[in-house]
């Protein structure tokens, strides 16, 4: 019995551990340091570059929220032109806010979908529409339905 007992006590550790192990975990990208800043610095500058395509303008971002897990990032924040004059947008757009989802292929990020300037809340419920996206990297809006 007693062996029975220490047999399921080291199952039931292992299973616990295992499934830590498996557990994915959260980086938050906020804040540029040496352990995020390759990955970091590339995203904001595809970001940069989408953005270049639409609004001929070059940017620098005040980031709010950037949390990465299991190959995918999610982005808010707010854009300023580099040169420090004030943004170009169309009479439609909410200046300055912009929001991306990034994912990881190999050891290349690519803009997943992102939206710039909008009037609207676009990324309601994007958690959703990426299942495969960890929940935690999202802001509450994202997981909205």
């Amino acid at each position: 019995m007693k062996n029975l007992l220490i047999k399921f006590t080291f199952f039931a550790c292992l299973f616990m551990s295992t499934g830590a192990v498996n557990a994915q975990s959260v980086a938050d990208f906020r804040v540029k340091n040496a352990y995020n800043e390759a990955d970091r610095t590339m995203m904001l500058d595809i970001l940069r570059a989408n953005l270049y395509q639409d609004y001929k303008q070059e940017f620098i971002f005040q980031v709010n929220h950037f949390l990465v897990s299991g190959g995918y990032a999610w982005f808010m924040g707010n854009a300023e032109r580099k040169d420090g004059r004030q943004i170009r947008v169309r009479d439609y757009d909410d200046c300055c806010h912009v929001e991306a989802l990034f994912t990881k292929r190999g050891n290349k990020w690519y803009l997943e979908t992102s939206g710039a300037f909008s009037s609207d809340i676009w990324y309601m419920g994007l958690s959703y529409k990426y299942p495969r996206a960890p929940r935690a990297i999202f802001d509450r809006v994202s997981l909205m339905r």
